[in-house]
């Protein structure tokens, strides 16, 4: 007689004895395998990134961008080797100019047409930027000319060295002219805010001090000038230079003109010689600057002569063990020795919503070696592209990831900008639709057979009225205060 089984009692799952049978030592061993290596800390998904591409661009320079679907994050980034000679890395201004915004696959193009054997691989926006002035935030230098001397609260800054160190910190820069009979600080730089500070006015000024684009009003009426016309304009050259005259707060103050001696460089003793000195207009030569002392009284300064020497020193705290060409900031610092540290506090930030908002990125970090410098942009949200943007404990994450063992924050938002060969790929809109920016920082191959040439600043490269044109007169920026 056949009887259907029925649900089995405790005793006959487990044996009579109640007893509960040891598993097979087999089957123990792979479940103890699986739990490891499920419990083993695996890359967060905001950091795991497969190349979904990657390639090299130059002979030391690699592009890679992925898109990882689980956290909407689209990133690009640049790997660059700093030991390979035919590859540099350069600060760009828009329109090498002190207020100057431009964007930046234009300050590339620039750099790529007018510089021989330089080829523009591809580069990021670098500096935030104030509102009104337009100036770059932060300690700037390109091709070892000063642009912003000053630190903004304690915010980070990256300094390149002429021989290839790199470093991460949050500088501090004095900057003096030394004479025969002593140093007479440098209180600011392309700018005057007190009648009676020393102010250090460089190319990236202008043209004169005061500044008046004269060249550029030229060009803007060649079209119309006649013969009779020319007189017109020369009229209307003058009446400008009077307005500005009464205007500017350099109208009448003690002016010294001089040029360097030898390449310009930042953290070094430069020598000078003084050209010229005046209280009225005063050109900036090429290859030097102005110094205006104000209305202040300088004993010191009746000591110096046309033709006298002096040497312009700056210096850097922390120490820099060489002299720097190129120098950008921003903040915060978001990797320190290797490890996530977002440093919004210590760097003088307060709005919580930009440290946790998930917004486009710039990021800049080294290796652990100094040997390796990596550029990174996150694309900002987009619906259609499926894209958030990234907080900043996720770049950190994400610099981490790509070998970087300090790293800081960029400017970012609509400026979050990646440019590969001409291209923009960040923003998704192209060249067109990218955002005019303060600066950029640049990778660049030497394609001449001499590797270790100077190159030539833009702004003495380039014709005076084409650099500043198109200057902006006022300008609007977020605040992160």
């Amino acid at each position: 007689m056949n009887r259907t089984p029925g649900p089995r009692t405790r005793h006959e799952q487990f044996g009579h004895s109640g007893i509960v049978r040891p598993f097979p030592a087999s089957i123990l061993f792979l479940f103890a395998i699986f739990i490891t290596v499920s419990s083993t800390a695996q890359p967060r998904p905001e950091v795991a990134l497969p190349a979904d591409s990657s390639r090299v661009v130059a002979e030391g320079v690699r592009y890679s961008h992925s898109y990882v679907s689980k956290s909407r994050l689209s990133v690009h980034w640049l790997t660059i080797d700093l030991n390979n000679p035919r590859v540099g890395v350069r600060v760009g201004k828009g329109l090498d100019h002190i207020s100057g915004l431009e964007r930046t696959h234009s300050i590339l193009h620039r750099y790529d047409s007018l510089q021989p054997d330089i080829r523009a691989i591809g580069g990021t926006n670098a500096n935030f930027w104030k509102a009104g002035t337009l100036h770059p935030m932060g300690p700037t230098v390109s091709d070892g000319e000063l642009l912003i001397a000053d630190k903004y609260r304690n915010w980070s800054s990256i300094a390149i060295g002429e021989s290839g160190a790199v470093r991460i910190d949050t500088f501090d820069m004095d900057v003096s002219i030394r004479t025969r009979l002593g140093d007479i600080p440098i209180v600011r730089l392309n700018r005057r805010v007190d009648s009676a500070e020393v102010v250090l006015y460089t190319g990236f000024f202008g043209t004169s001090v005061p500044f008046i684009d004269t060249t550029g009003i030229r060009e803007a009426s060649r079209d119309t000038i006649t013969d009779e016309t020319e007189a017109a304009i020369d009229t209307i050259i003058l009446a400008l230079m009077d307005s500005v005259w009464s205007l500017s707060p350099e109208s009448g103050t003690l002016k010294l003109q001089f040029r360097f001696l030898q390449p310009n460089r930042v953290n070094a003793d430069v020598k000078c010689v003084v050209t010229a000195l005046d209280t009225g207009f005063v050109t900036i030569p090429e290859n030097g600057g102005v110094i205006s002392f104000g209305r202040g009284s300088f004993p010191m300064f009746s000591g110096l002569f046309v033709g006298d020497h002096f040497v312009l020193s700056s210096r850097l705290s922390p120490a820099f063990p060489q002299p720097v060409l190129q120098m950008t900031g921003g903040t915060p610092r978001i990797v320190r020795d290797g490890k996530v540290s977002v440093e919004w506090v210590e760097e003088g930030l307060t709005k919580i919503r930009f440290v946790n908002g998930h917004y486009g990125r710039s990021a800049v970090g080294i290796s652990r070696g100094g040997d390796t410098l990596i550029m990174m942009t996150v694309e900002p949200y987009n619906r259609r592209a499926r894209t958030r943007g990234a907080t900043l404990e996720t770049l950190g994450r994400l610099m981490l990831a790509r070998g970087a063992w300090h790293a800081m924050n960029l400017d970012g938002g609509s400026s979050a900008t990646m440019v590969l060969e001409g291209e923009t790929p960040v923003p998704r809109g192209g060249n067109r639709g990218s955002r005019k920016i303060s600066t950029t920082l640049m990778v660049y191959e030497r394609t001449g057979t001499d590797t270790g040439h100077e190159l030539l600043p833009l702004h003495e490269a380039l014709p005076v009225h084409k650099v500043h044109e198109a200057l902006p007169t006022s300008g609007k920026k977020k605040s992160l205060e």
